[in-house]
């Protein structure tokens, strides 16, 4: 089904991150810290933590924001996403928060994994007139808001989360210090699904959301095709033997 995670939501991320931390914290032999440029995807945080021999989880969140949420707008346009479209969403992804959780298979000094991320973006501003053009409606259609009175909008507000799945190779250099090494990582992630609400400060716009929301979806799962390239400092929390 081409939609068919479209539902999930960012509490279920927090549910299967909490999940891992659980089992991280009773069964971790060694875990880390992460300082991390996840490029075009985030600037964040990190924690793995390995749980047996060769398996490891790990946990990041970061910021999305230009130069990277630029690139991502890119992609999406080189891959093919309509001009009108990448217009809408790109005052979007000036600004998000990305959460990711992932297990590892570790051998030597290198690692393959796999991942879940949410990208929410934090919401931007979306000509209203490119709406009304696309969609092929007029504002003054949707009901006004109680309390309000019909002034005419320049801008809607149009907020985005996308779900990604991917996955990963990884190297570890280790440093002169043994508490510290630097990780690389190449990914590519794929969308799963997504949600996206358009709304507005005058009018209730329930069924103009509905259509951007599959609109934007069809466009998210055909063209938002992410690679990645990750540089982490690193710092062991367990002393190394």
């Amino acid at each position: 089904m081409k939609y068919g995670m479209s539902k999930i939501t960012l509490p279920a991320l927090q549910i299967i991150i909490g999940v891992i931390i659980s089992l991280t914290t009773a069964r971790a032999q060694q875990s880390s810290l992460k300082v991390m440029a996840e490029v075009p995807v985030q600037f964040g945080l990190g924690y793995e933590g390995k749980i047996s021999k060769h398996f490891s989880v790990a946990l990041s969140a970061g910021i999305l924001t230009p130069p990277n949420s630029t690139l991502i707008l890119n992609v999406l346009e080189k891959l093919g996403t309509d001009e009108q479209i990448i217009l809408m969403i790109d005052d979007a992804f000036k600004l998000g928060i990305v959460g990711e959780a992932g297990i590892n298979y570790n051998f030597r000094h290198n690692y393959v994994g796999a991942f879940f991320q949410v990208i929410a973006l934090h919401g931007g501003d979306a000509p209203t007139a490119l709406v009304e053009d696309y969609f092929n409606t007029s504002i003054n259609n949707y009901p006004v808001k109680k309390g309000r009175s019909p002034a005419s909008e320049k801008y809607l507000h149009l907020t985005s989360a996308l779900y990604q799945a991917g996955v990963l190779y990884g190297h570890r250099f280790p440093l002169k210090n043994k508490r510290f090494e630097i990780d690389t990582e190449l990914g590519f992630s794929a969308n799963v699904g997504s949600t996206s609400k358009l709304t507005s400060d005058v009018r209730t716009l329930s069924a103009l959301s509905a259509e951007v929301d599959k609109e934007l979806a069809g466009y998210y799962s055909e063209y938002a095709f992410v690679p990645s390239l990750t540089v982490a400092l690193v710092y062991k929390l367990n002393k190394p033997l």
